[in-house]
């Protein structure tokens, strides 16, 4: 009888180990988003930061950056490009920086960019900047954004403050330039912000306003931006976004028209599962059995009086 107990408690303890090595399957956190064309006369930017860990392991980074092509260059590029190019430079930027944890990958569909966990992996973060003025709509493969416990973060810059490569912004005024910023959820009608006069601050409050409960100003990051001192593809906070948590949305679509600011849409993967951590809980487990088999001791003890 006391051998069946003993072997029960292994059987136990064998699940936790399990539980400990189970690899999330893939496809398991994706972001999908919709491209459009940039409303910018000239080249500018899109970049892509994708962050992902295995089990508790460190958050590994990757960061595509691509150029976009405007109205007035000699080849626009067109919504299918952007998303083809996207897809390269993340890819390739994968690969490049995380050889042998490859944790995401990106599939491009037409004007459609899909970026997916690997198995045994899982997607943290991904912070989408956009500086060509396109219409840009997100969603999580079919899933709702509060369901799926992933936060969202609109952070408007403006497009002086980055410089991808010397002169990338000059000329290019720390103000807006007039325009509007459009916010839909699903099929709602969507939320318009006149830009004209109006600091990236005020634009950010009103469309917390606009947005209703889930939404606020937050002066704090939803997480803190990744910054690399050899590269200024990654712009520092500036001290205020809109942050959304628990929305009841499948769809949300951004579009920025406004040729002297920028977007930095934030996902934060919030759901991710943990798998038990059964070394820190290793102590636990032996007072446990301790006091297990010590009580099955002294049962059979009491037993045979």
């Amino acid at each position: 009888m006391i051998i069946k107990k003993i072997s029960g408690i292994v059987f136990f303890i064998s699940l936790l180990g399990a539980n400990t090595l189970q690899a999330s399957p893939a496809n398991t956190q994706q972001l999908q988003v919709q491209t459009s064309e940039s409303k910018r006369t000239g080249e500018t930017a899109l970049s892509y930061l994708v962050s992902w860990r295995k089990g508790e392991s460190r958050i590994y980074n990757a960061n595509g950056l691509t150029f976009i092509s405007g109205t007035e260059t000699d080849e626009p590029t067109s919504s299918v490009d952007a998303a083809y190019k996207l897809e390269k430079a993340l890819n390739g930027a994968i690969d490049h920086d995380s050889p042998h944890l490859r944790g995401a990958v990106a599939k491009a569909n037409k004007s459609t960019l899909t970026v997916s966990n690997r198995e045994g992996f899982d997607l943290t973060r991904i912070t989408v900047r956009d500086y060509s003025n396109q219409a840009l709509e997100y969603s999580l493969a079919g899933k709702g954004f509060d369901a799926e416990g992933v936060d969202i973060a609109l952070d408007i810059v403006y497009s002086a403050e980055v410089e991808y490569m010397r002169g990338f912004s000059k000329g290019v005024k720390k103000q807006a330039a007039g325009g509007f910023v459009s916010l839909t959820v699903d099929s709602k009608a969507p939320i318009k912000i006149v830009t004209n006069g109006k600091s990236t601050e005020q634009i950010e409050k009103e469309l917390a306003a606009a947005l209703g409960a889930k939404a606020q100003f937050s002066t704090s990051p939803i997480y803190l931006n990744f910054e690399q001192i050899r590269s200024k593809n990654y712009k520092s906070f500036d001290g205020g976004e809109t942050q959304v948590s628990g929305l009841k949305a499948r769809h949300i679509t951004i579009d920025v028209s406004d040729a002297g600011l920028g977007v930095l849409t934030k996902f934060d993967f919030t759901k991710v599962e943990k798998p038990v951590d059964i070394a820190n809980n290793l102590p636990y487990l032996v007072v446990l059995l301790i006091a297990v088999f010590g009580y099955l001791f002294f049962t059979a003890r009491k037993k045979k009086t």
